[in-house]
């Protein structure tokens, strides 16, 4: 079954915030101080909305009603009521009609992508190279003949 990424980020991520990987990479780079520290590949992780099973969950929700009924009102010294087919096929239209309009929160890893850090950089955040050369100048240049250095110029 395919489903759909509804959001980016580290695999140990406790808030998914990203709906777009590139902003989840520029997240987990950003902040890095240093070009040259930063790590040659990262993980990126998709996750997708869980989905719930209707029919483990119909079983489960039947188990406990006809728990709850025995428990209060069947005969303490008789057997328990077992489901019959009628009980399972309303207990999963229920269980399908409140599945219709819940909101599912929780989401499982679906994906993970390992990216090339430089690569990812040079197409999306070339900036970011220009900023890491600001203020270093590539070429030393040489002090005009005649003039001599001070010591306030060291």
């Amino acid at each position: 079954m395919d489903r759909t990424i509804v959001f980016w980020g580290k695999e140990d991520d406790e808030h998914l915030t990203y709906s777009e990987m590139d902003d989840a990479i520029e997240s987990m780079l950003d902040g890095m101080d240093d070009i040259k520290d930063l790590p040659k590949t990262i993980d990126v992780c998709g996750y997708a909305y869980m989905k719930p099973n209707p029919g483990s969950t119909s079983e489960h929700v039947l188990e406990h009603l006809l728990e709850h009924l025995d428990e209060e009102y069947s005969d303490p010294d008789g057997s328990y009521a077992a489901p019959t087919d009628s009980m399972k096929e309303a207990a999963k239209a229920f269980v399908t009609a409140v599945l219709d309009e819940y909101t599912v929160w929780a989401c499982d890893l679906v994906k993970r992508e390992t990216v090339n850090v430089q690569a990812w950089i040079k197409a999306n955040r070339p900036d970011w190279l220009d900023e890491c050369h600001e203020g270093i100048e590539t070429k030393v240049k040489p002090w005009p003949k005649g003039k001599h250095r001070r010591q306030e110029d060291n």
